[in-house]
């Protein structure tokens, strides 16, 4: 029986590859990745697709997807006058992004590293908030567990990395902890960020074999 598909985003940082090898005992997983070039550096997309060949080696996933966001990054920390809401609307932009892969692969989900609490905007209301309106179910495989409960995961699984991509550099100084889905929305449609998703969607690069040229990722 063919198993169904479901899109993870990833990360490349400790949480997201557990998610995905969690979800690859039920599922057939494509991982995403969300490039934010520059606003990120090259050595972390090098460390990503590093994590993303361990986790390959363990759930024998047949392609990730690279999705350039340096376009829709830009336009959350430039144009957004709400920073409190800077995660939260990235977040939601990235759930409408990974709707995009699902509906062209024919995946059924999206599968996140959130673990509730373990950061300012991973609280109940905000991912409530993120949440709603999504096409697709929202798997959290992570949310009831601690970083040390992750950390032993992905040890045991084989996939620790010792040096992994960092934390994001456009975080808040006070995020949003309570939110609600009108005001995320109001948000991404003041940006015209669906706009933008759907036009860097037709840029998204897909890996197999990991020898692709990903030259063009860094290209503006």
């Amino acid at each position: 029986m063919e198993r169904e598909k479901v899109v993870c985003l990833f990360s490349g940082g400790i949480d997201s590859p557990v998610a995905c090898v969690l979800a690859a005992k039920r599922f057939e997983i494509i991982p995403l990745h969300l490039c934010a070039y520059p606003y990120t550096g090259r050595e972390m997309l090098e460390l990503t697709i590093d994590s993303l060949k361990k986790v390959m080696k363990v759930t024998k996933f047949e392609k990730a997807v690279i999705y350039p966001w340096a376009e829709i990054m830009s336009a959350i920390i430039e144009k957004l006058d709400r920073k409190e809401y800077t995660c939260l609307v990235c977040k939601k932009s990235m759930l409408k992004a990974a709707e995009l892969v699902c509906e062209l692969e024919g995946a059924g989900g999206v599968v996140t590293g959130e673990s509730l609490g373990q950061k300012a905007s991973q609280t109940l209301s905000n991912m409530t908030a993120i949440s709603r309106g999504i096409k697709f179910p929202i798997l959290r495989p992570l949310l009831g567990l601690d970083k040390l409960e992750i950390e032993k995961n992905s040890k045991e699984f084989g996939i620790w990395q010792a040096r992994h991509a960092g934390g994001c550099k456009a975080v808040p100084r006070y995020p949003r902890t309570r939110s609600n889905a009108i005001e995320i929305d109001e948000l991404l449609d003041q940006l015209k960020l669906a706009e933008l998703i759907r036009k860097n969607f037709k840029r998204v690069k897909e890996i197999r074999t990991f020898r692709e040229n990903l030259s063009p990722l860094f290209a503006r």
